[in-house]
């Protein structure tokens, strides 16, 4: 599972907050947040495997994306064109792509200082909706379902989060205050359900939350933050953009 908590007002002084929690095999292989794609100003993580990402920023527009795997389908014959590619086309087109069938389950969110969308392929139904103002979490099923027990406990902490202003520069916990503690999981064992980090075994390897991000902007700045140890001994960093 990965999650996206979003905190999404235009007209705020940050209008888009994001907190981002990536859960993989603790054995793929992957680099922290940098300009890995030349011909680009994307900055994110990369994925060494497929060579996509979870999540990157476009600095410039100010503008993210990011990926969520959906719930697995069906093995086919043919192998499936990775989903991290998707994070990248959608920071260049400012879409999704028109026919989803070549992929795996996910959810790609793209957001922006005035508007978010999130589109939504099962395998059976490609969706797009328009991300309405105000506090989000978006799991692997899906937008603020009540299906997923973290979404039940963590709702009420991002609404209590307060806002934070993340200037670049400052230390990331006077940045971002209760946000960090949100970040850290509550207390929650990572066997639970409800948890935010987590740390499991699916079929018979590591599996568990190998990042987190702090993201904001606004006009005219972006800031960003990332730690590849989540939880509470956590080490955050300002990542450059």
């Amino acid at each position: 599972m990965c999650t996206v908590l979003l905190r999404f007002e235009p007209g705020a002084p940050w209008p888009l907050l994001v907190a981002a929690v990536r859960d993989e095999f603790v054995g793929r292989p992957w680099r922290p947040p940098a300009p890995h794609w030349p011909g680009t100003t994307y900055v994110g993580g990369i994925d060494l495997i497929g060579g996509g990402t979870w999540l990157a920023v476009d600095p410039g527009a100010p503008a993210f994306a990011a990926l969520l795997n959906g719930p697995p389908l069906p093995a086919t014959a043919a192998a499936r064109p990775t989903r991290g590619t998707l994070v990248l086309s959608a920071l260049e087109t400012g879409r999704a792509p028109a026919d989803a069938s070549a992929y795996d389950a996910f959810h790609l969110l793209l957001g922006t200082l005035d508007r978010c969308d999130l589109w939504s392929w099962t395998g059976d139904e490609y969706t797009h909706r328009e991300v309405p103002p105000g506090a989000h979490i978006v799991v692997n099923l899906g937008l603020d379902t009540t299906a997923d027990p973290l979404i039940a406990h963590f709702a009420p902490l991002l609404a209590a989060a307060g806002d934070p202003d993340p200037k670049p520069g400052r230390p990331t916990a006077d940045a971002w205050e209760a946000w960090i503690p949100l970040l850290d999981g509550d207390g929650l064992d990572p066997a639970d359900d409800r948890a935010l980090i987590v740390a499991r075994e699916d079929r018979g390897a590591p599996y568990g939350s190998t990042s987190a991000t702090l993201l904001a902007l606004r006009d005219g700045a972006v800031r960003y933050d990332f730690t590849g140890n989540p939880g509470p001994d956590a080490v955050w960093r300002e990542i450059p953009v």
